[in-house]
């Protein structure tokens, strides 16, 4: 550019505008700088955009059927070891990170002291053992020396108790065949009545029939009735007078049987006699019997006090035993063996560091190992359990590891912490929370490096 075409145009009316227009046609003049850069700026956008669409429209669908964090960490069983004994360490048997099988022998705590504790509790059991066989003795001879007299005096008592039984009873039997008697004497005297009645009545039709035949025999001689009308009359007569002769037998009969019951009220009420003087008796047999018994009433509380030292001594000899028991299970405790297999880690003891009941010695850790991923809340919305897994290490990237989802955590983590957050107070501000997702491993590969608990990972759950 020249200096001529940057002076300024001379204003309008002026002579040099007329000189102006006399003047040849000019070139256009260049394109300028900035022109240039709109061009290189709209050119770079159009490829940033279609860059953009064709990475962009990936990502997104990828987005839509995956869900992953970084916020993910390798876990295993961890199983923390601790006597149950407080005693010196004598030796350490296993070293930092090494493998160890269930029942490895771990270390060895000085057992002396559990050793002369079992010595002592086995000599107290025996003389306990001892005692008690003098008490069972003692126990032995005291039945075997009083038992067989108190067990005759009571035999004593029963019987005298079973005659005056049979006592009372025989009084009773008596009573009843008094009662009997009266009421045979009752029946007796109205059969007598009942025959009385019956001689009456037969001395009665006697009479009358007497008189028909005389009768009746005047009257042969006039011709008033027949001779047979007559024997009839006197056969009647006769029949009566046999009825009324067999009247007074039966009530002769029936008098001796009268006289025959009172007897036997008698001999009734001399047998009552006779039973309540058994009963006095036996009362008195009873007394004596009872007095016997209550003279070996000694007996026994010496079989009861023997007895009392027996149980004694045998609740002693379960209480040794058991102190023994536990004893004898403090000193296996010496011994400690691992109870899990796995690594060992955080050792942190040495031969002759005293150790106390609880104290962690170290850890075994478990080659199972799974993933503990804390996905947001938002990217559960399609997760659930048995969705696959692929899993990247942070630790060996060339390795790419495939499991599966094995459970969703029934809370947030917010939720378990020591301090939960209470956002019912003060000015709420909305955050995503963080849900634990349990992820275990399908196949590791044969060639797979030891996956140490703690290490970061990035876990990738295909959702959909």
């Amino acid at each position: 550019m020249t200096q001529t075409d940057l002076q300024p145009a001379p204003p309008p009316g002026s002579g040099e505008s007329f000189r102006s227009t006399n003047r040849p046609p000019q070139a256009p003049a260049p394109p300028t700088k900035n022109g240039k850069r709109k061009k290189v700026f709209l050119i770079g956008g159009c490829v940033v955009l279609v860059l953009g669409l064709i990475f962009g429209i990936p990502y997104y669908i990828h987005s839509l059927n995956y869900a992953s964090t970084n916020d993910a960490y390798i876990r295993a069983h961890i199983t923390a070891v601790a006597p149950r004994v407080a005693q010196q360490i004598l030796t350490v048997d296993v070293l930092d990170n090494q493998y160890v099988k269930k029942g490895t022998l771990l270390l060895t705590l000085d057992s002396r002291p559990y050793r002369a504790k079992v010595a002592m509790l086995k000599a107290e059991l025996a003389e306990a053992a001892a005692t008690a066989a003098g008490s069972r003795y003692r126990l032995a001879l005291t039945r075997q020396q009083s038992t067989a007299a108190l067990d005759q005096a009571k035999a004593g008592v029963q019987i005298a108790k079973a005659a005056v039984a049979s006592a009372v009873a025989g009084v009773s039997q008596a009573n009843s065949g008094l009662a009997q008697a009266k009421a045979s004497v009752a029946s007796a005297a109205a059969n007598v009545a009942r025959a009385r009645a019956d001689l009456a009545s037969a001395i009665a039709t006697s009479q009358r029939a007497n008189s028909d035949y005389r009768r009746y025999r005047g009257l042969v001689k006039t011709g008033d009735v027949t001779p047979f009308q007559v024997d009839t009359y006197r056969a009647d007569a006769i029949t009566a007078a046999a009825n009324v002769m067999a009247a007074r037998k039966t009530l002769l009969a029936k008098m001796a049987f009268l006289n025959q019951t009172h007897a036997g009220i008698l001999a009734a009420e001399a047998q009552i006699q006779a039973a309540k003087a058994a009963v006095k008796q036996a009362h008195a047999q009873l007394v004596e019997a009872q007095a016997k018994e209550e003279a070996f009433d000694v007996v026994p509380q010496q079989v009861g006090q023997q007895t009392s030292h027996v149980s004694a001594t045998d609740a002693t000899i379960k209480k040794l035993k058991a102190q023994l028991a536990l004893a004898e299970l403090n000193l296996s405790y010496c011994r400690i063996y691992a109870p899990v297999s796995g690594y060992v880690t955080k050792k942190a003891i040495e031969p002759g560091d005293y150790v106390s009941v609880g104290q962690s010695l170290l850890n075994i850790v478990s080659r199972k190992t799974w993933v503990v991923a804390n996905f947001k809340e938002t990217d559960l919305t399609h997760m659930k359990p048995g969705d696959p897994v692929t899993v990247t290490v942070d630790a060996y990237p060339q390795f790419t590891f495939h499991g599966y989802v094995q459970s969703i955590q029934a809370g947030s983590g917010a939720a378990f912490s020591l301090l939960p957050p209470e956002n019912a107070t003060g000015n709420f501000v909305k955050v995503v929370q963080r849900i634990p997702v349990k992820i275990l491993f399908r196949h590791l590969p044969k060639n797979a490096p030891y996956l140490a608990t703690g290490m970061s990972c990035e876990p990738e759950v295909k959702v959909r």
